[in-house]
Formats: C-alpha cells, structure tokens, sequence
C-alpha cells in the first residue's frame, strides 16, 4: 500500500470564483502539515463568473494547483469528479464541495482518520448525520438550537427547505441501503484513487454519491463516517434549487434510488 503521505484534492466547481479563493488558501494550509505532496485540482464545469482568470493567475503562483476546464463538454458533477480523480498524481484522492459549506479544517478530520485507519479498502465519508456533525445553519454541533438554525439558513444564500428534504431523503436512504452509511449523499470523500476508479462515478448530480458509497460497502469495503458540520454557503447561489417545488421535484427520483442501484454492478 503507498504510504499515507500524499493526497490529490479535487474540486468540481460551476462559478465558484469568490468561494475558490477562500477555500484553495485554507486546505493548503491545513493540509501541508498532513501531507509531503499535496496537490488540488479544480475541474470547472464551463464557468461564467472569471473561474477561468482567477485560476490561471492561483496557478502560476502554486505549482501544487491543477486547473482542469471541461469548457465545451456536456455539463456533469460525476464526470467532474472522475476527470480529476483520473488526473491525480497521488494514490490517495478526496473530494468535496467548493462552496463553503465543507471546510478545510474538516477535510484535515477526513484524511487524518483515512491515515489512522490504513488500509486501501476503507472509504471515509464526512458525515452530517452521525454523533458530532450537523446540517446547514448549526453553529455548535448539538448547542445551535432549532429557531437559530433557521435564523441562520435565512441569512444566507441556502435553503431551509433544502435541508429539511435533504435529511428525509438521506434517512430513507438510509433504511433503505441496508444502513451502510447514515450521510450517503454526502459529497464529501475520502480513498484511494484506485479504489474510486474501481467502483466507478457515475450517476446524476444528486445520486452520484449514494451510488458509490452502496457499491462500496456490497464490494466489502469499510465506510468509516467521519463528523462534520455542513456550514452555509460564503458566496454565489445553491445548484439545488431554492423553490419547495423544484426540491420535491428532485428529490422523487431518489424514492426508486434504492431500487436502480441494488440491480448496478462494479465496474
């Protein structure tokens, strides 16, 4: 097994500009002390907002940077990701979201417990929904209280609907994937390259995830949930939807989820 030395972070991003130039900062900071190598790669999905400007000027001043456009191809998160896992030069990847709403402290948690751990067939996932961790809007895992969760998603750019849906929709999913991993659409991952490539990223934007994580544990492999708070985007708009409509809209797919990836195979 390759030492637990190095790690290639990769970063999907649709017009991130103003959250990319916070976050890339951070992990470099939380991270260096983690890693020997480290290495981030932006995979931009055709971004209209300068992502393109400010990561030519961040890469030429940080060779650890990789910006990858997929400018003229057909807009998707799991093509996103599999182009960055594909391109990393370490053996051990992660990936999150580049909004905010994962930290780069909490990444440090996700490889630290990946390094603990040690072994190749371990898949550690940030977890909202296990002891320590929280949705949207919570200030202090298990201290923010319900009204001040809300006051919170109200003052930001985020949806109190959304995570409403989002923690039936991921309790269903739950019960329903032989209770595997209580966060399955997390986002938020950490495993070896080789790994990822073997079980394969495939799906749409919101059943990617549940879909790797599943066929993970039915190929044996540990998932090891780490907490994390999910904060409030810092800049830009919600690719989920903001209306109750358009939420319910995507969240009936996930009904049927459960029963589409018991029938999928690894690659």
């Amino acid at each position: 097994m390759p030492a637990l030395n190095a790690l290639s972070v990769v970063l999907p991003v649709l017009n991130e500009r103003d959250n990319l130039a916070e976050l890339i900062p951070e992990l470099t900071d939380v991270l260096t002390p983690l890693v020997n190598s480290l290495e981030i790669l932006v995979v931009d999905d055709s971004s209209t907002d300068g992502t393109d400007e400010l990561m030519a000027t961040l890469v030429r001043h940080n060779d650890r940077i990789t910006y990858i456009s997929r400018r003229g191809q057909e807009k998707s998160l799991p093509q996103s990701l599999s182009d960055g896992v594909q391109a990393a030069k370490h053996p051990h990847v992660a990936w999150m979201d580049a909004d905010g709403s994962m930290s780069a402290d909490s990444l440090g948690s996700l490889f630290a417990a990946f390094q603990e751990l040690g072994d190749e067939r371990t898949v550690v996932v940030g977890s909202r929904f296990v002891s320590g961790g929280g949705f949207k809007g919570v200030e202090i895992a298990g201290e923010t209280r319900s009204w001040e969760v809300i006051k919170n998603l109200r003052d930001s750019n985020d949806s109190v609907s959304a995570v409403i849906l989002s923690r039936l929709l991921n309790r269903y999913l739950w019960l329903m994937l032989d209770r595997c991993c209580r966060d399955l659409a997390s986002g938020f991952i950490v495993a070896a390259k080789s790994d990822v490539l073997g079980i394969g990223l495939r799906g749409t934007y919101g059943d990617y995830c549940v879909r790797f994580i599943y066929l993970a544990h039915r190929a044996g492999y540990r998932i090891a949930e780490v907490p994390y708070v999910c904060l409030v985007r810092r800049h830009g708009e919600s690719k989920t939807g903001t209306t109750l409509w358009g939420l319910i809209r995507r969240g009936i797919p996930y009904v049927s989820l459960p029963f589409k990836i018991r029938r999928q195979q690894v690659e």
